[in-house]
């Protein structure tokens, strides 16, 4: 998903050559490449600068200029431009009604280092499973809870990140995310709290079919940016918080995993839905998985 940012990055820039960014007069900042080509973000004013260390993806370089500091951020992987322009964008909009250099200074500081955690990449180390697991996540947010709830609510609800007993819980509901291979038809649940409540809840299984690199389905990536575009700034480092928790970050090499998906079904669970129960089991038996049969919960089916 490109961003106005992607479309001015796609202009003719020289190396060292730079177009001021917004109409905040107030605010000096700039997009272009810096002298060795490299495109960049920067912000020029008067403050009083800090130690900030590169990452991985992005050279920080801060320098003076008679009785002006400019702060640079160049993006070291092409590759990345998409996911670079994105965090411009996010650095433009937590900056373009400030009047002041040293809190502009400040809050670019602090965008930076939450979005310092997906510009880390760990050359694609989540594995297959942990991939499909937070599609399925992402993909509820994405179709349920931020048209149902709206970002606030979606965001605050989203507890898979933190490895508790529902992916979602708001007020007096609960939804547990399930992510298949295509032509499985059992899910896993890996703890007795996943399924195990007095309040009615509901189990939510996508069914997504692995394709190739080359099919224009489902990708991690794409839909991180996705939900990324539909969050106004404010929420967006909470965002990339919990996807850190996953160890989640801007890998090309995610984009070699691409879905096409097949279904998603609801199942509510309620009474006498087949599950176990902390309360069901003898004393003494402390962690327990099992496996549903999708075929023998049809009735439970919305």
């Amino acid at each position: 998903m490109k961003n106005e940012i992607y479309k001015i990055f796609s202009g003719d820039f020289r190396p060292g050559s730079y177009i001021r960014l917004g109409e905040n007069k107030d605010l000096s900042l700039y997009l272009g490449k810096d002298d060795s080509g490299k495109y960049a973000f920067e912000f020029r004013g008067k403050y009083n600068p800090i130690k900030i260390s590169s990452s991985d993806v992005i050279l920080v370089a801060q320098f003076k200029a008679k009785d002006t500091y400019t702060l640079r951020f160049s993006l070291e992987n092409k590759d990345l431009l998409e996911y670079f322009c994105t965090f411009c964008e996010d650095l433009f909009e937590a900056t373009k009604n400030i009047k002041k250099d040293s809190i502009a200074y400040k809050q670019l500081n602090e965008r930076y280092f939450s979005w310092k955690k997906l510009f880390r990449p760990h050359a694609g180390s989540m594995s297959d499973s942990e991939i499909l697991g937070l599609l399925g996540e992402l993909l509820f947010m994405d179709e349920r809870m931020i048209p149902e709830w709206g970002v606030p609510v979606a965001l605050k609800s989203w507890t898979g990140p933190e490895k508790t007993h529902k992916d979602f819980s708001t007020d007096d509901i609960w939804y547990e995310i399930k992510t298949i291979s295509s032509g499985k038809n059992t899910v896993k649940i890996s703890s007795l709290e996943q399924l195990d409540s007095d309040i009615k809840g509901y189990l939510i299984v996508y069914d997504l079919e692995k394709m190739s690199p080359s099919f224009n389905g489902l990708k991690l990536n794409q839909i991180v940016q996705k939900l990324l575009h539909q969050m106004p700034p404010s929420y967006r480092e909470e965002f990339i918080n919990k996807l850190s928790l996953y160890n989640y970050d801007f890998s090309p090499n995610y984009d070699d995993f691409v879905y096409s998906v097949v279904g998603c079904s609801t199942y509510e669970v309620k009474d006498e839905f087949p599950r176990l129960s902390r309360k069901s089991m003898p004393t003494g038996i402390d962690k327990v998985q099992y496996e549903i049969n999708l075929s023998d919960i049809e009735d439970y089916k919305l």
